[in-house]
């Protein structure tokens, strides 16, 4: 029997440690359901032989991290963590560690090419068709909110092909971050005009099945920043898409609207 639900009939003392790493582990698990009620303050105190004023706190740091939501004179409700999610929680910490263009390009490197890799030995015809209609409507984006988002879907799609569902995941809990680096890209011309046709370079190796031209060519995308982006590869990535946000954004709404839509059409197509 567990620390959150029934005590253990073994003789440790109540943990808070172990207490905490046994509810994420059923939240994350899927022994509680998405929105289900977890049992109250009481009963987990109870049951876990913990004090409520513990119980209390760490059901707050289960707040912080995006894992339950506390509804006043409801209770605590599970939060099962989705891309979204991640990304929000992922976008805090990087701004908090004044993560820059540097940095991200660094990762993404490691994550797009291996997922370029995957996709090109996975991708069907119906795949790469959906690739390259991705690819034709970056081309005739009319805004740039418009090209941002196609943008978004190609590489989140990709991510997705490559099979490993941590690559996903991976990428999903790093889309802000990349579009605030998209942001920067499609307002520099010259970064535009030699990044774009790499697209088609990608699409056409995973088409053919080579693994190591899709890589290759996803990596040379993806490090363009690092040759053309001067000064700005090393200014936190918050304050580079801050003025850009304003302008781009307009009468789009907000943003995260924006991603969760790419991630979501990325999971269900």
């Amino acid at each position: 029997m567990n620390a959150a639900g029934e005590r253990s009939s073994g003789v440790a003392p109540p943990s808070r440690t172990r207490f905490e790493a046994d509810l994420i582990r059923q939240i994350l698990s899927g022994a509680y359901a998405d929105h289900e009620k977890l049992p109250s303050e009481r009963e987990l105190s109870v049951t876990s032989g913990l004090s409520r004023p513990v119980v209390r706190e760490v059901l707050r740091g289960l707040v912080e991290r995006g894992l339950i939501q506390v509804i006043p004179a409801r209770g605590a409700f599970v939060r099962i963590p989705d891309s979204m999610h991640l990304a929000e929680m992922m976008g805090s910490v990087a701004r908090h560690q004044r993560a820059t263009p540097r940095d991200l390009v660094e990762a993404r490197e490691m994550v797009e090419s291996r997922s370029a890799f995957g996709a090109a030995t996975r991708a069907s015809p119906a795949d790469v068709a959906r690739l390259r209609e991705l690819v034709r409507a970056f081309d005739h984006g009319g805004t740039t909110i418009d090209r941002a988002r196609s943008d978004l879907a190609f590489h989140a799609s990709i991510a997705k092909l490559s099979g490993n569902p941590v690559l996903a995941v991976m990428f999903g809990a790093i889309t802000p971050m990349v579009l605030d680096l998209q942001l920067r890209s499609l307002g520099d011309p010259v970064v535009l005009g030699l990044g774009a046709p790499l697209h088609n370079d990608v699409v056409e190796a995973i088409a053919a099945g080579d693994a190591e031209a899709a890589a290759a060519a996803m990596s040379a995308h993806v490090t363009l920043a690092l040759q053309l982006y001067g000064d700005d590869l090393d200014v936190p990535l918050d304050v580079l898409a801050e003025d850009r946000l304003a302008t781009v954004l307009g009468e789009h709404g907000r943003l995260e609207d924006m991603i969760e839509d790419v991630l979501s059409s990325t999971r269900t197509s």
